[in-house]
């Protein structure tokens, strides 16, 4: 360390308010709990530093850790730097002070040192003040707030010497702008120290939401709230400044749509606080970068014809100005959204940034980044470049699926010069459907691949044949989101004859849409054929996004079969694939999350996953059957209905249910409405249960079986459960053997073994126990084989008085299944069902119910005789035998205790 002396300091004043933190005394901070803790767990670390750009709450972190030290009886001296603490002795009298102000008397050896009347060498200083801590018989925390101001030639060495020697009750924490470089030059002080940087500090969407709601006292709408917190990535003083400006808003929505860096708040921040005090070549530097979505060095240089674009990003990051790094290498980087946004405002009045986008466009073609170059090529109006790239690249773009940010682009793209390129009406076109304009989506395609094939259209790069294909598949996958599901296999089908065996990118894809749509058909073996055709093309192309659709739709086919193992192991393994190439919130994963939900469900493993789900059923791409939604939604329902919260469960079903209406919703209609059924049996609620029946039947009453199965299957389970409800055990039996009978393929074993189940039951109910058991015997084996666990405990209210009754007429063998009966029973106390008592009311016949009903609604037996045409001596002998049952002794207490037992829900 080189020497240094100091010039005597005796006549120096010291602003005292440095020795305290700025913060008014009663203004209302945000109480950083969760970071604070972090903080606290590391306070034996010799050396604590907060490092982030400005506005990130640096000071403010450090002033609660100060008050949360001193309330647990710490000592802690505080020091607000500025630019005049850059003299070393001027910086060494103030540390004496802020430690003096809470050690009286310290800092002798260090102050003889300092105003004597000999200029001693810095090291020397240094070791006297060294010294003086050492005497301190307590431990003590030092806080250096805004370090980044300290600027001195030897400040590094300094600190390093400084740090090194620090006695063992002295810690040190700093809140600085910049990244301190002798951490990462010194290993050894690495280990010393815990380094919390901007991504630490950022403000979680919790700690926004309490900004708003208890700093602010401002309101906002969930979407709102994730509006801003979008926007403003974390950063606190983006915050506070919307904050500023929202009571002013008469149009708040339009304010929040149109945050950006350009608002004239954060834009001032930023010019005078982060900007206005850097050199021009650096502020030249990031305005010329500013148009880059994502940038390494080289990227850099080619913009701005510079050599040193690696030493600018390292001073950029050592400075800490809003760059975030995107790999572990630290060769990409990004701006934040809003500092983005201001430069690009700065830009704008420097002149037209078109140049700077070509060259991107242009360097990003040659380091094979078509989607990034394509951007970049729309973006500066060079539309001929970005159509002849699409052209040649487009098929790539679509196999990786990696279309969707040149998509958003298309939109700004004058309709003029949508119609002079059939590439980019292609692309549009797929806007479109990701919109859900389906109409004008297939208009689009219709209009297009008439062109081409009339010659119209200019010379292709990659083909033809392949441009056409692109539409197609296109179109085949907009008529499979619709449910159009013969016409989606007509154009699949067509196309896949044509296309040659030189293009297994499209040969795959249409393949895949092929295997999705005989799925939905129930035609699992043609499905089966159809992914073999899918893989066999894949094999000879790279395209990840096919090999994860092509395992997703595998796993819906092993749920159909009931191997849930082996569906859940393709859906794990292309989930893996997903988050290597695409990360965890990609398009990619959204669907494969909803097929890979429905397996865990079953296997009672869903949990971990219900997080994701609210996202993948709304976030999702084109490619993303109805179908597919559904098993997410029904996941969703039923994970909260039989977890104990039934009521919400069953508003959020109906709630999606208001929304399945109209043509391409008939299955899925179909199975939401069985799943409230059961709900609502459940609930004792089977007069409601009855009239939701009988609206499923109605609506299945037009649909062909053969397509319908599994819709049809709902049906029939419906049908039994409410039958076995209302004790018309023949009418269960009959409709569930007659569905069974048509379930003999080996893909329809997920539906055979539920039938199995609640047919089990409707044989004991008819008094043949003996048959009931060894059908409950086998089924119980078949589906616990296959991974099924859900599958009993959702329908424990009748499994549960069959499996008591198994246990006492054969004990040996259903004490094998002893914990099966557990879960059964634990299901029934979720939902607050007694499970020795729930079954009292299924020995009112149907009759009965009719009857109650009427009484309910104030008839006199005659009233009730002419409504049911019986007579009025039968109307009598039911009600003497419904009050046996009951245990009541009139009609009022029949109604009363028919209300409690559900006999009358809807009352």
């Amino acid at each position: 360390m080189t020497s240094q002396n100091p010039a005597c300091q005796t006549a120096a004043p010291l602003l005292r308010t440095k020795l305290y933190p700025a913060h008014a005394e009663g203004a209302p901070l945000l109480q950083r709990s969760a970071l604070l803790e972090r903080l606290l767990e590391a306070r034996e670390q010799r050396l604590i530093v907060l490092s982030a750009p400005a506005g990130f709450g640096k000071s403010t972190v450090l002033s609660q850790l100060r008050s949360r030290l001193q309330g647990q009886g710490a000592r802690v001296a505080w020091l607000s730097c500025d630019e005049s603490d850059g003299e070393p002795a001027r910086l060494l009298q103030y540390l004496v002070a802020a430690i003096g102000a809470v050690c009286p008397g310290f800092g002798s050896s260090a102050t003889a040192l300092l105003q004597g009347e000999v200029s001693w060498p810095l090291e020397a200083v240094i070791d006297a003040f060294l010294d003086d801590l050492r005497g301190l018989s307590d431990d003590l925390y030092l806080m250096l707030d805004d370090f980044h101001r300290v600027h001195h030639p030897s400040l590094g060495q300094c600190s390093r010497y400084l740090i090194e020697r620090l006695p063992r009750q002295v810690r040190l924490v700093v809140s600085t702008r910049h990244q301190p470089r002798f951490l990462d030059e010194q290993p050894a002080l690495g280990a010393w120290a815990f380094w919390l940087k901007a991504e630490d500090l950022r403000l979680t969407r919790a700690e926004t939401a309490a900004y708003f709601r208890d700093i602010k006292c401002i309101v906002l709408e969930e979407s709102e709230l994730d509006q801003l917190y979008a926007r403003t990535e974390g950063w606190i003083t983006a915050l506070h400044l919307a904050a500023l400006a929202l009571p002013r808003q008469r149009d708040r929505a339009a304010f929040l749509a149109g945050l950006s860096g350009a608002e004239r708040n954060i834009a001032d921040y930023l010019a005078e606080d982060v900007v206005a005090s850097l050199p021009e070549a650096l502020q030249l530097f990031l305005d010329q970068t500013s148009v880059l979505d994502e940038f390494n060095a080289e990227l850099c240089n080619a913009l701005t014809g510079r050599q040193d674009g690696r030493d600018m990003l390292r001073r950029l990051q050592g400075e800490q100005l809003f760059v975030i790094a995107l790999d572990e290498q630290g060769e990409w980087f990004r701006y934040h959204h809003l500092f983005a946004e201001f430069l690009q405002g700065r830009l704008a009045r420097r002149g037209d940034p078109a140049h700077l986008l070509h060259a991107a466009a242009r360097w990003c073609e040659s380091h094979d980044l078509a989607d990034k170059s394509i951007k970049y090529a729309l973006r500066a109006r060079d539309y001929a470049f970005a159509a002849e790239l699409l052209e040649r690249q487009g098929a790539r773009l679509i196999a990786g699926n990696r279309v969707y940010g040149i998509l958003a682009i298309l939109k700004d793209i004058p309709p003029l010069v949508i119609t002079e390129q059939p590439v980019f009406q292609i692309f549009y076109a797929w806007q479109l459907a990701f919109e859900q304009k389906f109409a004008e989506s297939e208009a689009l395609i219709e209009e297009v691949s008439t062109r081409l094939t009339q010659g119209r259209g200019k010379g292709m790069h990659f083909g033809l044949i392949e441009l056409l294909a692109a539409a197609q598949v296109l179109k085949a996958l907009v008529l499979l989101y619709q449910d159009k599901l013969e016409a989606c296999l007509k154009v699949a089908g067509h196309w896949l004859s044509l296309v040659p065996q030189n293009q297994p990118v499209f040969r795959a894809s249409l393949a895949c849409v092929q295997a999705a749509a005989f799925a939905l058909l129930g035609e699992f073996g043609e499905a089966a054929k159809a992914i073999a055709v899918a893989r066999e093309n894949l094999r000879q192309c790279e395209s990840e996004y096919l090999h994860v659709m092509a395992s997703l739709i595998e796993a819906l086919i092993c749920k159909e079969y009931g191997e849930l193992e082996r569906g859940r192991a393709l859906a794990e393994s292309a989930r893996a694939r997903v988050e290597q190439v695409f990360g965890r919130r990609s398009r990619v994963g959204g669907p494969l999350g909803l097929a890979y939900a429905d397996l865990l469900y079953e296997q009672d493993r869903h949990g971990a996953i219900l997080a994701e789900l609210p996202l993948a059923t709304t976030w999702r791409d084109v490619a993303t059957p109805v179908e597919l939604i559904s098993r997410g939604k029904l996941v969703m329902a039923r994970a909260r209905f039989f977890a104990g919260a039934a009521e919400q469960g069953l508003e959020e079903l109906d709630e999606w249910l208001a929304g399945l209406q109209g043509p391409g919703y008939e299955r899925v209609f179909a199975i939401a409405m069985g799943c409230k059924v059961q709900f609502l049996l459940w609930l004792r609620r089977p007069n409601e249960a009855q009239r939701i029946y009988l609206q499923l039947e109605r609506h299945l009453a037009a649909l062909p079986i053969e397509r319908y199965g599994d819709a049809h299957t709902a049906l029939a389970l419906s049908e039994a459960r409410l039958a076995l409800s209302e004790r018309r055990v023949e009418k269960a039996q009959a409709s569930l053997e007659a569905c069974l009978a048509k379930q003999g393929a080996e893909h329809q074993r997920d539906r055979r073994l539920r039938l199995s189940l609640l047919l089990s039951v409707a044989y004991w109910r008819k008094g043949n126990s003996e048959k009931a058991f060894a059908l409950l015997r086998t089924t119980l084996e078949e589906a616990w084989q296959c991974g099924y666990r859900r599958l009993f405990q959702d329908d424990a209210l009748w499994l549960l008085p069959l499996w008591d009754a198994w246990k006492g007429a054969e004990p040996k063998r259903a004490a094998a299944w002893q914990g099966v009966a557990e879960t059964l029973r634990e299901q029934c106390r979720r939902l607050a069902i007694d499970p020795d008592s729930f079954d009292e009311n299924q020995d009112v016949s149907h009759r009965e119910r009719e009857i109650l009903r009427l009484v309910a609604a104030g008839l006199s037996n005659r009233d009730i005789a002419q409504a049911v045409h019986l007579s009025e001596a039968t109307i009598k002998w039911h009600l003497h035998n419904l009050f046996s049952k009951l245990g009541v002794r009139s009609r009022t207490q029949a109604v009363l205790k028919g209300k409690s037992l559900g006999l009358l829900s809807e009352a």
